[in-house]
């Protein structure tokens, strides 16, 4: 759902430069009553890459290969976020195929 998504988020325009998205996504933060603080261009894949690994913690190797991380920072910032089960269905949808 998430890939399949993106191109109506974006109208089929290209990914904005980092600037301009992390205002984006302060802005939108905001308008839906969320603490924007801490958001950023790596926001968006920092939280893929997150839920990636902890929805296919089997395959953690293929994920951080695919982000271009090492084993180290991988671990120091995506191994550990406290996601529960619930978190895990919600997620799904959005990280089925991958």
């Amino acid at each position: 759902m998430g890939r399949t998504i993106l191109p109506f988020f974006f109208d089929n325009k290209p990914l904005p430069d980092p600037h301009t998205w992390k205002e984006n996504l302060m802005r939108w933060a905001e308008r839906v009553g969320l603490d924007p603080a801490g958001l950023g261009a790596k926001t968006t894949r920092k939280t893929w890459e997150s839920w990636l690994m902890f929805y296919f913690s089997e395959r953690r190797i293929e994920i951080i290969q695919s982000q271009g991380h090492t084993l180290l920072t991988a671990v120091e910032h995506y191994l550990n976020m406290p996601f529960t089960e619930n978190d895990r269905r919600m997620m799904e949808k959005y990280v089925h195929g991958w």
